[in-house]
């Protein structure tokens, strides 16, 4: 064989064993990794794929300026380069048919006599928003009935009513704002909501109602149109999957009206579609998610226009009692967690531009809510994968009566429970069933801090007899504790149990004081050293993968040169003999 040809040889066995390598290589046998929407493709320009957030006025109405300074970073952080606001004006739209009649309240500078000024709340917005250069789509008015949106009906005179004053309100908000603010002005937000009328499922009443509602936004449109094309329109549905008869559920008719009505009602390329995926408040779930978007996704691509979709996550969530939250007055709202809220955009992100967060500044700010929620998100983004500590459970519990209308009622307090990142949520079970919960609260603007849960009070407790409550600890990313189990006999309230100090977030080694109650610091102690078990494993199962990683593609290209050079030599040897 000649030096040529055994040159040759070499060199694809050379390529034959690095390409067998590279395959390997591409094999990712680290399965913990959580597939994410990339930041790139939904044109965040942070580490976050999210570019938007919506705010509402009570939240950021009494920032001072270092908490301006706060938020502003942490959104930066995250790449949110749009803010959506739709509390500019308020409408009491009664009756619907009499404009004359109605209330209006204008939250900005308004010279319009018809309006009362409230409190200006837009023009600090744009200011802030100017200097850190964020944009911001400004609601034109939200108009309310005895009966809420009402207006949305096969009737069009009420609609058309509603937009005539929406129109007349973006007009005064665009002359007093645009020219001051060109570079912060994103454009017009249309507030109130629609949702999935039955009417889409019959083609008759689909059409009567695309006609209808189109009098009303044309007239929107109209107006902006005048004022400046170049401004982007949103509009952000919701859906309810799981409504009665008043509810269409076929996301091909879903499709086929939000396709009609894009297409006929004077949407203009540019303009957005930016529905909620109605998860948060339950109109939806994660099953849906998908095909509802599909239909969102059809509805813009066959319109005959140039129409973005974005997505509105609702990163909220309503959890429910046995008494279906009219237990003890809790307040059930609040933010949902991180491994959720991932989901949602994993799923949206197949098929819309941008993911914009209903709302990052309510519920997963630090600074509105407890730290955990955005440390776990951020820890997500971070590592590519969601963090796997589980809580801990309350150790500690003390009992108290109240009265309560005449009755005794029994208030639970509790210590002892510990997560790594924060606290989302505690469940309680009353005898083997689902009772309540308590979750981790929010600011929303107020002075009050913000509080992880540590107690409960049970209204319909009889003191005559033994009852078992078990508690149930999920963090801020998702992850959920053992049981821990608490008996109460009659006559053992109150129990005078000394409790240890609340949890209130990740122990921090220089913070933990000397005075610290010892179970306290047991507590602390186990926890850490959990935490430190739990690292090292996953310390080495990543060093295991990587050494897999790299010993199979080494041990493939060795095996393929071994196998190569063998063949060679035997080719070789077979010539010497034939010569």
């Amino acid at each position: 064989m000649g030096r040529g040809c055994l040159s040759v040889i070499v060199a694809f066995v050379l390529i034959f064993a690095l390409l067998g390598g590279l395959l390997v290589m591409a094999i990712d046998t680290d399965t913990s990794k959580v597939a994410s929407p990339s930041p790139v493709k939904m044109k965040s320009k942070g580490i976050s794929p999210v570019t938007g957030t919506f705010i509402q006025p009570w939240v950021y109405m009494n920032y001072t300026e270092e908490r301006w300074e706060m938020e502003i970073a942490m959104w930066k952080e995250m790449g949110i380069e749009y803010i959506i606001m739709g509390d500019t004006l308020s409408c009491t739209c009664e009756p619907i048919h009499d404009p004359s009649k109605w209330t209006i309240n204008a939250s900005y500078p308004t010279q319009n006599p018809a309006y009362t000024k409230d409190r200006d709340v837009l023009t600090p917005l744009f200011e802030k928003l100017s200097e850190n250069g964020i944009k911001i789509y400004v609601g034109i008015g939200n108009a309310l009935s005895s009966t809420g949106w009402s207006y949305f009906d096969l009737n069009a005179t009420g609609f058309e009513n509603v937009c005539t004053l929406f129109a007349d309100v973006a007009e005064e908000v665009y002359n007093i704002y645009y020219t001051a603010y060109p570079e912060t002005f994103a454009g017009f937000y249309f507030v109130p909501e629609m949702y999935n009328s039955s009417n889409f499922d019959n083609p008759s009443t689909r059409a009567l109602y695309v006609n209808n509602l189109s009098k009303g936004f044309k007239i929107v449109f109209d107006r902006l149109n005048e004022l400046n094309d170049d401004l982007p329109f949103i509009f952000s549905p919701y859906v309810n999957m799981f409504g009665g008869n008043w509810v269409s559920k076929s996301t091909e008719n879903i499709g086929n009206f939000w396709k009609e009505l894009l297409a006929d009602a004077g949407f203009r390329d540019g303009d957005i579609l930016c529905p909620q995926d109605s998860v948060g408040a339950g109109g939806n779930d994660l099953e849906n998610l998908a095909g509802v978007t599909a239909a969102y996704r059809y509805a813009v691509d066959n319109c005959g226009k140039d129409i973005q979709l974005w997505s509105n996550c609702e990163i909220f969530e309503q959890p429910k009692d046995k008494f279906y939250n009219q237990y003890d007055g809790y307040n059930y709202w609040s933010g949902c967690t991180v491994e959720r809220m991932v989901r949602q955009m994993q799923i949206v992100s197949e098929y819309v531009d941008r993911i914009f967060l209903f709302a990052v500044p309510h519920y997963l700010s630090p600074y509105n809510t407890v730290d955990g929620y955005y440390d776990a998100y951020k820890y997500y983004l971070e590592n590519g994968e969601l963090e796997t500590v589980p809580p801990t459970p309350p150790t500690k519990f003390r009992t108290s009566y109240q009265n309560s209308g005449g009755k005794k009622t029994l208030t639970v307090y509790w210590s002892g429970m510990y997560d790594n990142i924060g606290v989302h949520r505690v469940n309680i079970y009353k005898d083997g069933e689902f009772f309540t919960y308590r979750n981790s609260t929010r600011n929303e603007g107020t002075a009050t801090g913000d509080a992880y849960p540590n107690n409960f009070i049970d209204l319909d407790y009889n003191p005559e007899k033994e009852v078992t409550y078990e508690f149930e600890v999920i963090d801020c990313t998702g992850n959920i504790s053992e049981k821990a189990a608490f008996t109460v006999e009659p006559g053992s309230v109150p129990n005078k149990v000394r409790l240890d100090n609340p949890y209130t977030g990740p122990v921090e080694e220089s913070s933990v004081e000397e005075s610290s109650v010892e179970e306290s610091r047991e507590t602390t102690e186990e926890v850490s050293e959990e935490t430190s078990e739990e690292t090292s494993r996953e310390n080495n199962n990543k060093k295991g993968k990587s050494l897999i990683k790299w010993v199979i593609p080494l041990c493939v290209g060795a095996a393929a040169v071994t196998v190569a050079a063998a063949f060679i030599l035997i080719n070789q040897k077979r010539k010497n003999r034939e010569n």
